[in-house]
C-alpha cells in the first residue's frame, strides 16, 4: 500500500502519537497567548493533555482498521478532555471518527470528508460559536482540504499541508475577528494549538515511515487515562454489565434510551457498527435482550460489584489495566444513595475547607492553572453517592467538560453558572439540601449574578489592555475578567480595584488571600481597605492559600 495515498489504521496511530509529541513541545507557546496576560494561560495544556489521552488509548494496539483506531482515539480524547479547547478538540477527533466508520483505509476524498465531519461535530458542541477561535481555524481546514481532495492524484500530505498553510492563513487573521486578540496583540491560542497539531500529521509523513513509538512518551510521561468506572454505584444496581454491539448502522440515541430506565451509569459509545455499552443495573439479563435487538454481541462482561468491589481495583492493576488518574477523588462506597451531594472546583487549601465547611461532599483540585478533565468529572460525580448532584465550576474553562461529564454519568447532574471562586462560594451559602433542587438552583442562579469578583495577580507578559499598560512582572488587578489596576504593590491594586468594585447597594468585602501573602499582612488589610472605601462596610478576610493569585475579592 501506497501510505500516501492511503491511510489506515496503523498510519492513524503514528499520526496521533506524532502530534502528541509534536504539541509537547510547543504546549508553552500555546498556554501564552492567554488573552489576558495572567499567569494561568492553560490552552496548550489542557489540548495536549486531551491528546495524550487519545494517545494512550492507542498504545500497543496495532492491526486496527482505520475505523477502529479512529474510534479508540476519540473515545481517548473525550474521557481525557480538559478545559474549553480540550472538549472541542475531543469533538473534532469525534467527527473524524464519523468521518472514517466503517472503513479500512482511507484516500485524500474520505480525509476530506473527516474534516466536514469534524467542523459540523465541534460546532455542535459550542452553544455560541465565535469567530475568531479553534472552530474558525478548523472551519478553514475544511476548506482547504474540500480543495486539496478535488485535485486527481491527490495524497494525504498533499491535503495535509494544504490545511497546514490554509490553518495559519486563518489563524493570523483571528485577531481582526476577536477584538480582544487584536489588543492583546495575539492569535487565538485554540486556533494555534491545532494549527500545530495538524502539522505533527504532516510531521509524521516529512519525517518519513519512520515517524516511530520510540518517539512516543513513556507511560511515566503521559498523564493516566481514566477508563470506565467500575465501581460500586450503589447496592440498589450491583450488576456491571458492559459488552459491544455489532451491527450495520447502529443508532447510538435509541439504543441508550432503551437501556436508560434499566440502571444507572450508562454509557454508549461508539459508530458505524461497533458501540460499547456500559450500565449499572439490577437486571442485566434485560439488557442483554434489549442489545440483542440491535445487532450481535460480544465481550460480554457481567460482574456482581458487591461481590468484587475490594478486588476489582487491585485485579485491574495486577492485569495491566490503565491506572486511574488521582484527582482527589475517593472511590464509592457499596451504601444507598443520598438524594443530593455537591461537588466545587477550587484551588488553595483554605478555599477547598471553606467550600468543604459549607456542605461540599467533594471539592476537585483545579481551576487555575490544571481544569479536571471529562473523566475526573465523572468519576468525582460518581463518588459522592447521590442521585441528584449539584456542579459548581467556578471557572469558565470547565463548563464544556462538565457538560460532557453530565451526558456520561448516568445521573442527575445540574451544573451551577459559577465562573469564579467568589461566585462558588456564594451559591453554595444559597444551597439548602432541605429545598427541592429546582429552588436550590434558583437561589445559587441568582447568588452568582449578584456578586463583583475581583482577582491581582501579576502579568505574565507585556501588554495593553484598555488604557492600562502593563510589563511582565507587574501586578494587576481585574474585576470580573476586565483589567482595571496595574501597579507595583499587591496590596495597592487591590485596594484600587475593591474601590472600583463597591456600589451604594454592596454592603459586604470578602477578601482571600494567596499562599505568597504573609499571615501579618493579610490582618492589616480591613484597615488598609477602608482607606480606600470608607468604614461603611463588613470587611471580612479569609486564608485561599491559592497559588499565583494574591487575592481574590468578593463585593456583595
Amino acid at each position: 500500500m501506497d501510505r500516501s495515498s492511503l491511510l489506515d489504521g496503523d498510519r492513524f496511530r503514528e499520526l496521533v502519537f506524532a502530534a502528541q509529541r509534536y504539541l509537547s513541545r510547543r504546549k508553552q507557546e500555546v498556554d501564552s497567548l492567554n488573552v489576558f496576560p495572567v499567569p494561568d494561560g492553560d490552552t496548550g495544556t489542557n489540548m495536549y493533555l486531551t491528546l495524550s489521552s487519545a494517545a494512550e488509548s492507542l498504545k500497543g494496539k496495532q492491526g486496527l482498521s482505520l475505523s477502529q483506531a479512529a474510534d479508540a482515539a476519540s473515545m481517548g480524547a473525550l474521557m481525557g478532555a480538559r478545559g474549553n479547547s480540550g472538549v472541542i478538540l475531543s469533538q473534532i477527533f469525534r467527527g473524524i471518527a464519523k468521518g472514517f466508520a466503517g472503513k479500512q483505509t482511507a484516500d485524500a476524498k474520505d480525509l476530506a470528508q473527516a474534516f466536514e465531519e469534524a467542523v459540523s461535530t465541534a460546532y455542535k458542541a459550542v452553544m455560541r460559536p465565535v469567530e475568531g477561535t479553534i472552530l474558525t481555524v478548523l472551519r478553514g481546514m475544511r476548506d482547504a482540504a474540500r480543495v486539496a481532495a478535488a485535485v486527481p492524484g491527490a495524497t494525504i500530505p498533499e491535503l495535509f499541508r494544504e490545511c497546514v498553510t490554509k490553518g495559519r492563513e486563518v489563524l493570523d487573521k483571528t485577531p481582526e475577528m476577536l477584538p480582544e486578540l487584536k489588543q492583546a496583540g495575539v492569535v487565538d491560542a485554540g486556533g494555534k494549538g491545532l494549527v500545530y497539531i495538524v502539522e505533527g500529521f504532516l510531521h509524521c509523513y516529512e519525517a518519513g515511515a519512520g515517524m516511530l513509538l520510540d518517539d512516543v512518551p513513556s507511560d511515566d510521561e503521559l498523564p493516566a487515562v481514566q477508563v470506565d468506572d467500575e465501581e460500586i454505584a450503589g447496592i440498589e444496581n450491583p450488576y456491571d454489565t458492559q459488552l459491544l454491539i455489532l451491527g450495520g448502522g447502529l443508532p447510538i440515541d435509541e439504543i441508550r434510551a432503551d437501556l436508560e430506565p434499566l440502571g444507572d451509569s450508562l454509557l454508549v459509545v461508539g459508530a458505524g457498527d461497533v458501540v460499547r455499552v456500559h450500565i449499572h443495573t439490577d437486571a442485566p439479563h434485560k439488557v442483554l435482550d434489549i442489545c440483542l435487538k440491535y445487532g450481535d454481541l460480544s465481550q460480554i462482561t457481567i460482574d456482581n460489584m458487591i461481590e468484587q468491589s475490594r478486588q476489582a481495583r487491585l485485579d485491574r492493576s495486577s492485569h495491566g489495566h490503565v491506572q486511574r488518574q488521582d484527582a482527589g477523588v475517593q472511590p464509592e462506597q457499596a451504601k444507598p444513595l443520598k438524594e443530593l451531594g455537591i461537588i466545587s472546583v477550587a484551588t488553595g487549601d483554605g478555599l477547598q475547607e471553606i467550600m468543604k465547611s459549607l456542605g461540599c461532599d467533594l471539592v476537585m483540585d483545579g481551576g487555575i492553572t490544571m481544569n479536571p478533565s471529562t473523566s475526573d468529572l465523572v468519576e468525582a460525580v460518581k463518588s459522592v453517592g447521590a442521585k441528584k448532584v449539584i456542579f459548581l465550576p467556578n471557572n469558565g474553562n470547565i463548563f464544556l467538560a462538565a457538560k460532557q461529564a453530565k451526558k456520561l454519568t448516568g445521573r442527575n447532574m445540574y451544573i451551577v453558572p459559577s465562573k469564579t471562586v467568589p461566585q462558588g462560594i456564594s451559591a453554595l451559602l444559597a444551597l439548602n439540601p432541605n429545598e427541592s433542587i429546582r429552588e436550590n438552583l434558583k437561589k445559587a442562579g441568582k447568588a452568582v449574578r449578584s456578586v463583583k469578583t475581583g482577582e491581582v495577580t501579576f502579568a505574565a507578559r507585556n501588554g495593553k489592555f484598555g488604557k492600562h499598560v502593563m510589563c511582565e512582572g507587574d501586578i494587576i488587578g481585574l474585576v470580573d475578567g476586565k483589567v482595571e489596576a496595574v501597579g507595583q504593590n499587591s496590596e495597592q491594586v487591590l485596594g484600587e480595584i475593591v474601590k472600583k468594585m463597591v456600589g451604594k447597594n454592596h454592603s459586604v468585602v470578602t477578601v482571600y488571600y494567596g499562599e505568597d501573602i504573609e499571615p501579618a499582612t493579610a490582618e492589616a488589610l480591613p484597615g488598609l481597605l477602608e482607606n480606600f472605601i470608607g468604614s461603611g462596610y463588613e470587611i471580612e478576610v479569609y486564608r485561599g492559600g491559592q497559588p499565583l493569585y494574591y487575592y481574590l475579592v468578593s463585593v456583595e
